[in-house]
């Protein structure tokens, strides 16, 4: 019996120390803009013509506007369109794929930013965004290294809206459909 309790005696340092090794993995990285995302889609017009907007809902109530002050705003154009000047679903595909790659490109060097969602509308569509003021040199590189690379981007734009009313009549109507 004694050789068997040396036996553990001496085995038991060896299990514990297996058993209490740090495994060291890849930290997560979490972006804040992706988190808790829901859309809403609002059907509207625009001069006379049939228009679609994919709002998050996210931000119906967010109170850090002000420090996402500046809206930026992506235009990129509609080339195979339907008879309303919709993309075509060949077109809607690229679109999406050509957003991916926008966001992905802005989520390296802006870090928290706000997607507030697309609106399609005769011949374009624009992808909407808030970001700090801070990160205008940065998200301008990107776009404008984007647009030499991909000629449906039209333009960006940018302008000082601490309060959001560029938008504020998407977050009206989707409090309303809601």
């Amino acid at each position: 019996m004694q050789k068997y309790y040396f036996i553990l005696f001496c085995l038991f340092p060896l299990i514990s120390c297996s058993q209490n090794k740090k495994v060291e993995s890849e930290p997560i990285k979490i972006e804040a803009p992706i988190i808790n995302q829901n859309f809403t889609t609002l059907k509207f017009e625009a001069n006379g013509k049939p228009c679609l907007a994919s709002i998050n809902d996210r931000y119906i109530d967010f109170k850090d506007r002000s420090s996402f002050s500046l809206s930026f705003f992506v235009n990129v154009n509609t080339l195979e369109k339907n008879k309303d000047g919709h993309p075509t679903d060949k077109e809607a595909l690229l679109f999406n794929n050509l957003q991916t790659e926008i966001i992905q490109e802005l989520s390296k060097v802006l870090g928290s930013y706000c997607y507030v969602g697309t609106t399609t509308m005769t011949g374009y569509r624009d992808i909407l965004l808030y970001i700090k003021p801070e990160d205008q040199k940065n998200a301008t590189e990107i776009l404008e290294r984007l647009k030499t690379q991909q000629s449906r981007i039209e333009s960006i734009s940018f302008e000082i809206d601490p309060k959001w009313e560029a938008v504020s009549s998407f977050y009206e109507a989707v409090t309303i459909k809601n």
